[in-house]
This record gives C-alpha cells, structure tokens and sequence, in this order.
C-alpha cells in the first residue's frame, strides 16, 4: 500500500514556490489515492493536471498499481 505521508511529500514538494496549497491526501487499502489543493481565487483543471502528472512520475505502477484523482472543493 502506498502511505498517505509518500503522496503528501510528492505533492509537498510540488507545491512548494506556488500559491497552491494542500487541503487534503487520503489513500484506501486499494490505493485510490484523492489529492485535494486550494488557492485563494480558485484551482484551474490545469494546475490538478499537473499535479496529477508529477505524483504518477514519482510512483512506480510496476510495483504498485493505483488510481489517482486530484481536485479542488471548487472543482
């Protein structure tokens, strides 16, 4: 299973220099992992795409298939 404190790191580290903030990480037993961002203004598709595409970078479905969802309580 992939740890919540790993996809908090990712996104963390990400984040780190924007105005994007990190609201919320869960993963299930089955690796659903829900990542939730802010800022004020709002969240654009685009800002939840990229972060989307820099945890998968950093995660290896070879040794653990997950699913992934990014977004925004605005979204």
């Amino acid at each position: 299973m992939i740890s919540r404190q790993t996809i908090e790191t990712i996104a963390q580290d990400y984040l780190q220099g924007t105005d994007l903030s990190l609201v919320e990480v869960s993963v299930s037993e089955d690796n659903d992992i829900e990542v939730i961002i802010t800022r004020e203004g709002g969240v654009a598709i685009d800002d939840c795409v990229a972060l989307s595409r820099h945890i998968e970078s950093k995660l290896d479905r070879d040794r653990e298939d997950f699913s992934l969802m990014v977004g925004s309580a605005g979204i």
